[in-house]
């Protein structure tokens, strides 16, 4: 008997959420998150000079003290960046059933995820002597983490309950189709403040066709539940006319208007996507019967951010093996012949009567 979750979004949003635990990397950068550490901010250790040199940038103010940093050239400062962060849930925590890690929904759905973990978070960062709060929103599918992605909503009921469904496992229709709402505002995962967008891109996706549909940040009141329609032929379409992401209003129309103009549509996304699996277990009481829905919530899009290592090395491993590497020296820039070089000393020990002549001419 799997344990449940009592309530969706149930986590400390000052602790790092489990499935972030671990050494991820990219061609830039290793980010460590530590579920076991007394502070919440991951490490940061930045891939500098095309990956000759390790520098940790950001890390637990106790790691700095047990293990101090070398003091270089590359790093300047004696003490690293210290970060403060917030893990504000964007979607469900969701595990494979052998996890045993089940959530549960107020209606008494059981969630969980068909194949690899998932979830996705706004990441709340303070950094050191600013103090503005910077949003960072990552989602995560299986090993690997994305900073561009949107979200769509669990839509399990809208599969009909009939005794037919009893003890199967039934898709809700084409998993792509509804309204994404996207979250795609940072650039990285840093240790300096960057400017945020103030334009998203979300996508209401039929069995035909894809809708792109541009959101910008707004002073107006945020409206709940008041929508924005568009067109095409015949059909008529509604998404919400205000998003909330990080904290701020988003707009798909001006004003008081409910008519969404330009509207671009096309057949295919223009960039690569992954959507996650997950699996709804529900119970019609009317029907007396169990069943299971299969849907997704969280569409990746583009090339992940970061990829989780394999866990073999620790960070300190990593670095120390790194930085004890040594770049080889550049080849001769002088032309070699039969492994001699190619020069005439005679030029040097009998110089030209004449010192008018070029001197690339010298020896010819």
């Amino acid at each position: 008997m799997s344990c449940l979750w009592a309530l969706s979004f149930s986590q400390e949003e000052d602790k790092v959420p489990f499935m972030l635990s671990g050494i991820w990397e990219n061609y830039s950068r290793y980010v460590v998150f530590d579920t076991e550490s007394e502070e919440n901010a991951p490490d940061i250790v930045l891939r500098i000079y095309y990956q000759w040199y390790n520098d940790r940038a950001a890390e637990d103010s106790s790691l700095s003290e047990e293990n101090p940093r070398n003091v270089n050239n590359a790093t300047p400062r004696s003490k690293a960046q210290s970060l403060k962060i917030r893990y504000i849930p964007l979607t469900d925590e969701l595990y494979p059933q052998g996890y045993e890690k089940n959530v549960v929904q107020e209606d008494g759905d059981v969630l969980f995820s068909e194949n690899v973990p998932s979830g996705a978070w706004d990441m709340q960062v303070t950094f050191p002597s600013v103090k503005e709060v910077y949003h960072i929103p990552i989602a995560v599918i299986g090993d690997e983490l994305y900073l561009n992605f949107a979200i769509k909503k669990e839509d399990s009921d809208a599969v009909p309950s009939t005794g037919m469904l009893e003890g199967i496992t039934v898709q809700s229709g084409n998993l792509m189709a509804g309204f994404w709402q996207d979250y795609s505002l940072g650039e990285g995962i840093l240790i300096s403040p960057r400017k945020e967008k103030t334009e998203l891109l979300s996508y209401y996706v039929t069995d035909s066709a894809f809708y792109s549909i541009r959101y910008w940040k707004t002073d107006m009141k945020y409206l709940e539940g008041v929508n924005a329609v568009f067109t095409d032929e015949d059909a008529l379409y509604e998404v919400p006319k205000h998003v909330i992401v990080a904290g701020e209003t988003f707009t798909c129309v001006n004003g008081r208007s409910t008519r969404i103009r330009n509207i671009e549509k096309s057949f295919s996304l223009s960039k690569e996507y992954v959507l996650n699996s997950i699996l709804v277990q529900k119970r019609s009481e009317e029907d007396n019967i169990n069943y299971t829905v299969r849907t997704s919530t969280i569409c990746a899009l583009g090339k992940p951010y970061l990829k989780k290592t394999d866990g073999s090395k620790d960070l300190k491993t990593i670095v120390e093996e790194q930085n004890q590497k040594k770049k080889p020296l550049p080849p001769s820039p002088f032309p070699v012949t039969g492994g001699i070089l190619d020069f005439d000393w005679s030029i040097v020990a009998d110089p030209p009567e004449s010192y008018d002549r070029r001197v690339l001419d010298l020896g010819k």
